[in-house]
């Protein structure tokens, strides 16, 4: 606006001059002012349009200004999501973890719980096992006892009964051996003599014999009762080895 106004002056000048020379010149006169007048409008047309453009910059600026403070906000808002969103993750991790430990715990104290039972469970078959093998073992020194008294009872009965038989055996010979001696006597016959002698001998001999025999049957009737109280303690063992053998496999098989 301020640029077209010095030209108008300029051209109203020479319009001017022109008239002053050539008062009669009416044509120019017009002519300068249509001129004049096209000037002005387009000097208010160049200001429109620098108002206009003026414009469109301020609101381009300002559009600019908005979209860089909107594309800040929007930096902002994204940065105050991503803290918020790595906080939340933190806070999702930490009781994640909180959790685990939780059933870390829960898992130890289960299978230290599971193992105490298991413990307790292998102790209880085991003691029951050897309380089994305890009475039975009792049970089996309970019976050996009892033959063993047995046994001395009758090996006791035995010797009072081979000393007995001893006792009549000895009172029948010295019986036989005076009889024979007042027979032979009453023949006129003495023991020095050869018959005597073979007489009384064979009496002796004949006592030995029973005497062995005797002996030979009470010695076996001693080793009948020694074999079975040895019988007796050699099933004991052998049904203890059994009973261990058979507890050691259903306690590997209740338990491994």
């Amino acid at each position: 606006m301020t640029t077209a106004l010095p030209l108008a002056n300029s051209v109203i000048g020479t319009v001017r001059s022109a008239n002053a020379g050539q008062s009669g010149a009416a044509a120019q006169q017009a002519a300068a002012e249509l001129e004049y007048k096209r000037q002005q409008d387009a000097a208010q047309a160049a200001a429109a349009q620098a108002a206009l453009e003026q414009k469109y910059r301020e609101e381009a600026a300002a559009a600019e200004r908005n979209a860089q403070a909107a594309a800040v906000a929007r930096q902002q808002q994204a940065q105050l999501e991503a803290e918020a969103q790595a906080r939340q993750w933190a806070h999702d991790a930490e009781l994640r973890q909180r959790e685990q430990e939780l059933q870390r715990q829960k898992d130890e104290a289960a299978a230290a719980a599971a193992a105490a039972a298991r413990a307790k469970e292998m102790d209880d078959f085991r003691s029951a096992q050897e309380q089994t093998l305890a009475q039975l073992r009792a049970s089996q020194e309970q019976t050996v006892r009892s033959k063993e008294t047995d046994a001395q009872t009758q090996l006791a009965q035995l010797t009072a009964a081979a000393d007995a038989a001893e006792q009549r055996r000895m009172a029948a010979l010295r019986q036989a051996v005076s009889k024979t001696r007042a027979g032979l006597g009453a023949r006129g016959v003495t023991a020095q003599d050869g018959s005597g002698e073979a007489i009384l001998l064979g009496l002796t001999n004949s006592s030995e014999t029973e005497r062995k025999d005797a002996q030979a049957t009470d010695q076996l009737k001693r080793a009948a009762i020694q074999q079975s109280l040895d019988e007796a303690k050699r099933r004991n063992l052998l049904e203890l080895s059994q009973l261990a053998d058979r507890q050691r496999l259903e306690y590997m098989s209740k338990f491994f």
